[in-house]
């Protein structure tokens, strides 16, 4: 009885301490998930604050004649390889700026120009589409055309064939008006999100998942074996009272 006892209070233990790990291999990911997100937009936003700043000052005009009248001309090419440069610095996974006119957004710059052949390359003049993107993105891009932001990155990581991504965006002013708006895409695909130091939580949870389930199907087959045992050892009993009273 009393070797069941303990037994039974350490598989109670271990069953509620996977039980916990199981939790934190599942949780602390998300957490730190969030974390570094919010690090990388941050980063994110330093550079492409003063990017989009120095584009503003320098190249207003430029951006303002390639908007009206688009055409892959020597001051498109020259400001794509800037942003093709900026991306290649920061390790972004694309550069590109948009505008919105009353049809929607249009590309007008891309960093992806120079790479001749590439599929991801959008031409100048062609529609902005939100599919991939989302909401999130485009709420952020019409709240800076509408002057209630001046930049900032989405929390919410986007899938592609490609990855995950978050998407940063920065105005670029004519004066105080917004001229276009310089776009980000940072890729999150080599951040370990459920790595710390040599600790790989996904490990951790599956195993103390199984740990835990192991534990609770011993602990319910160790009750089980002593309710039949004191079943046998209670109809024991009573069969000898029986011939006794006889």
């Amino acid at each position: 009885m009393f070797k069941t006892k303990n037994l039974t209070l350490i598989l109670i233990g271990i069953m509620l301490f996977s039980l916990l790990l199981t939790v934190v291999g599942i949780t602390l990911p998300i957490s730190r998930k969030s974390d570094k997100i919010e690090e990388a937009g941050s980063q994110s936003m330093l550079s492409g604050d003063a990017i989009a700043i120095a584009m503003g000052h320098y190249s207003a005009t430029s951006l303002r004649l390639l908007q009206e009248y688009p055409s892959e001309s020597t001051a498109y090419r020259s400001l794509c390889g800037l942003l093709e440069r900026m991306r290649e610095h920061y390790g972004f996974q694309d550069v590109y700026t948009v505008t919105r006119n009353n049809m929607g957004y249009f590309y007008v710059l891309d960093s992806q120009y120079v790479q001749s052949g590439t599929e991801g390359y959008h031409p100048i003049g062609s529609e902005f589409s939100f599919d991939l993107y989302g909401n999130q993105v485009k709420q952020l891009i019409d709240d800076i055309y509408d002057g209630n932001s001046t930049g900032g990155f989405v929390p919410k990581a986007i899938q592609s064939e490609d990855g995950t991504f978050i998407v940063s965006a920065a105005p670029i002013m004519d004066g105080d008006k917004v001229l276009t708006v310089l776009c980000m895409d940072i890729s999150l695909n080599d951040i370990q999100f459920h790595k710390l130091w040599f600790i790989n939580f996904n490990y951790v949870s599956w195993i103390c998942g199984i740990l835990f389930v192991l534990s609770a199907g011993a602990l319910y087959y160790l009750h089980y074996h002593n309710h039949q045992k004191k079943k046998k050892t209670k109809g024991i009993v009573d069969i000898s009272v029986q011939e006794e009273e006889k």
